[in-house]
């Protein structure tokens, strides 16, 4: 093991110590920002947005381009075959929560800092898993003047230039209620219209399925959660649903509402948006950043479905792709781990980009 690998696992051991998960997104409590700010190689700034968002900004010299890494992460759940906690390095792969989403990453960036780099941006970042977003959403504000963003998520060290958007939403649904030997609960149950809409949106969805860009097809919708009602006899008076989609780069979020919400005003039905954010490119314009990834000579990476916030930068004008250590296959579930081999390369790319 060379030793700056040896250097890059034990930040990545620091940063896994400290549970950043969200929820409930305690990154004060974490000591995450205690350890940043025991390295005598950075000076960090710290922004609190409130609700455990902080944006963490270190910086030096003159860079051309930012770097994005969220250090927050999913919990842990069940099934770990050790501490999710404690990083540990076993058959080739560094495991521990956070490791491949993407603590990883931050790992390499303090490892190259700490070796002498110069000119730097890192913004690292609290709330990413919550699918919020306020950190990125309130740093884009400041209008910060760089040639183009890399944000770090697991992509096998390729580069991202293409990925669907996000829509998540509630439909709620109202009835009479009443007993339910009455034959009017057919047409008054509130559970019955969600079942009629949810019928209709999965019509709707499918019709989409031939729909493609570049390699992603469809607009991968989900029924996520149902609830309503209180009991069988019952003519339930209220129901919803929550439910996501990731559409295309270049489709019109609002057109696929009003498709899905056809039949809302007859149903007696409201819908309340949820968390709403672009594909990337935002603009549908893949070209661009195409050239961005081949100057900054990296490979390019096939379309993903999985959604960044590189696009929240994409949508206000910058030119951001997505890049990072690690398989998306083994974030978001017990034993996350990164290859050690991939922190290897991330070192080499992640120096050439920053130089």
């Amino acid at each position: 093991m060379n030793a700056d690998l040896e250097l890059t696992l034990k930040h990545l051991k620091a940063l896994v110590a400290c549970d950043t998960s969200n929820p409930p997104r305690r990154i004060e409590q974490s000591g995450l920002i205690k350890y940043l700010d025991s390295l005598d190689f950075i000076d960090p700034k710290v922004i609190d947005l409130g609700d455990g968002s902080f944006n963490i900004l270190i910086a030096s010299g003159s860079p051309k381009y930012l770097v994005n890494v969220h250090l927050d992460t999913v919990p842990a759940g069940d099934g770990w075959q050790s501490n999710p906690y404690d990083l540990i390095t076993k058959k080739g792969k560094a495991i521990g929560l956070g490791a491949c989403d993407i603590k990883g990453a931050a790992a390499c960036l303090l490892t190259l800092i700490e070796n002498g780099l110069k000119d730097y941006a890192i913004l690292f970042s609290t709330d990413e898993e919550a699918g919020q977003s306020t950190c990125i959403k309130e740093y884009i504000k400041t209008r910060p003047a760089f040639e183009g963003v890399i944000v770090a998520e697991p992509t096998q060290n390729m580069a991202v230039t293409c990925h669907r958007g996000i829509v998540t939403g509630t439909q709620e649904f109202f009835g009479l209620a009443g007993h339910s030997s009455e034959q009017r609960a057919m047409s008054d149950n509130a559970i019955h219209k969600l079942t009629r809409w949810s019928d209709a949106a999965l019509k709707v969805a499918q019709s989409h399925d031939e729909t493609s860009f570049k390699d992603l097809k469809g607009i991968a919708f989900n029924l996520g959660l149902v609830e309503g009602g209180i009991k069988p006899n019952i003519i339930a008076d209220h129901a919803q649903v929550k439910f996501g989609m990731r559409p295309l780069p270049g489709q019109s979020f609002d057109e696929l509402l009003q498709e899905l919400n056809a039949e809302s005003t007859q149903n007696n039905s409201k819908f309340t948006s949820g968390f709403v954010a672009p594909a990337l490119p935002a603009n549908g314009d893949i070209a661009d950043l195409e050239l961005f990834a081949s100057e900054l000579g990296l490979n390019l990476s096939p379309p993903v479905n999985f959604w960044t916030e590189a696009s929240l930068f994409s949508e206000a004008g910058y030119r951001a792709i997505v890049y990072g250590p690690g398989d998306i296959a083994n974030a978001h579930q017990p034993n996350e781990s990164v290859d050690l081999e991939e922190l290897n390369q991330a070192l080499i790319d992640f120096k050439k980009i920053i130089q």
